[in-house]
């Protein structure tokens, strides 16, 4: 049934809820970029200083491509940290998106 007030409160934005939401996401998006910075780096500085690599960005080509399922190796831990700082990053931007959305401090 519908109401014959007006629909400009049919949204809460100013509730507990979208400021942990944001709090929570935030957290979870520095902690894996936290985790993933270093390991990114330490990787990318140990297979450029191998010989034999062909360069940093043919290095970090093919160790993208090495699957993240049944991996080994350095390509493959750079290729999960890599992963998991992008999965930080978005996490970071879902945060951000919730504050700019329901105006949270």
């Amino acid at each position: 049934m519908a109401h014959s007030g007006s629909d400009a409160d049919a949204f809460v934005t100013h509730g507990r809820r979208p400021h942990s939401v944001a709090r929570a996401s935030r957290r979870l998006g520095l902690a894996l970029l936290g985790a993933a910075g270093p390991a990114v780096v330490t990787a990318l500085l140990v297979a450029v200083t191998r010989p034999g690599t062909g360069g940093p960005l043919a290095w970090v080509g093919e160790a993208m491509a090495t699957p993240l399922v049944g991996g080994a190796g350095l390509a493959w831990a750079f290729h999960v940290a890599a992963v998991t700082g992008l999965a930080g990053l978005w996490i970071v931007g879902f945060a951000l998106v919730v504050e700019g959305y329901f105006g949270v401090d």
